[in-house]
């Protein structure tokens, strides 16, 4: 599996955002599954995020769509890529650097 590391931190308003994503096949429309952690002014929580469409996939054709979940409300559809996804983003090395803008 192909993946993505998306990495923000903004230290002045305590803001760290984590993801892995992948380009899934779901039926023949292409989708980019991302799953992350964010850190916002203490509150930590996860979810997951799901685009499809030529503004978030280069070479589709699909109409642009985008839909947040979370974990308790993931589809059984992303559930296995999910979990790929969580496992890689365990084992990323996350920078360090106090501000961060990196994908």
């Amino acid at each position: 599996m192909q993946t993505k590391k998306t990495h923000r931190r903004y230290p002045d308003n305590a803001w760290d955002y984590k993801a892995i994503s992948t380009i899934m096949n779901d039926g023949g429309t292409k989708r980019n599954v991302m799953y992350h952690t964010l850190s916002s002014k203490g509150e930590k929580s996860e979810g997951v995020e799901v685009y499809t469409g030529e503004n978030y996939i280069p070479d589709s054709k699909d109409k642009s769509y985008s839909k947040m979940y979370k974990m308790k409300d993931i589809p059984t559809k992303y559930k296995k890529v999910v979990e790929e996804l969580k496992e890689v983003h365990k084992k990323t090395k996350w920078s360090t650097a106090k501000k961060v803008s990196e994908n």
